[in-house]
């Protein structure tokens, strides 16, 4: 009996513990417009990205929406620990390497070899607060059309040079980047304390 009880007990901490956890982490504040998902480096459908940290994602309501504005709108960070320097051949690397496991992840197909992801990014001019770098992803969609998309991308490279950590704020939208679905990103801000 007193076994019992202290599995039970422990299970029960367990489980608040691991949600006080989770709910520490993120470097986003955001409305509940916004859909929430946390994922610890090592990420499981892409292992090869060899970063210590964690991964925060919001979603637009209606990312998966294929008739509305709203269609694959969403931003994440990588919180990273102990970072290397960004730079475009690092950020095109780990992003196909994620973008290709994720979706070779959550394909529905049998048998279907999920086509390699494309990916580009261009250094923005060192006058621009907001943006380090824009890019495209050419992608295969297998959350919803089970087709090749084109996201355009957004980039900001925040160092913390004092808790040795950086979060790469990535901003994503197949929309063109004068479309007003982009101004949707400002209700995510990065919180003050995100070096933290």
């Amino acid at each position: 009996m007193k076994k019992s009880i202290f599995i039970v007990i422990f299970l029960i901490s367990s489980t608040l513990i691991f949600g006080q956890e989770e709910k520490a982490l993120g470097v986003f504040e955001s409305d509940t417009t916004w859909l929430k998902e946390i994922i610890e480096f090592p990420i499981g459908f892409a292992p090869d990205i060899k970063y210590e940290g964690y991964e925060d994602l919001r979603f637009a309501k209606k990312w998966r929406d294929k008739s509305h504005d709203e269609f694959w709108c969403y931003t994440f960070a990588w919180h990273i620990k102990n970072p290397i320097k960004q730079n475009v051949e690092i950020l095109e690397t780990n992003i196909k390497l994620y973008y290709d496991g994720l979706m070779e992840a959550v394909n529905k197909k049998k048998g279907y070899k999920v086509p390699e992801t494309t990916v580009l990014f261009i250094k923005t001019d060192k006058n621009d607060q907001d943006i380090d770098y824009i890019g495209k992803i050419h992608v295969y969609d297998s959350f919803n059309i089970e087709d090749m998309i084109t996201l355009n991308v957004k980039v900001k490279v925040n160092h913390c040079e004092n808790k040795k950590s950086s979060t790469v704020v990535f901003q994503l939208s197949p929309q063109n980047f004068n479309h007003d679905i982009w101004k949707r990103f400002y209700e995510v801000k990065l919180k003050a304390n995100f070096c933290d």
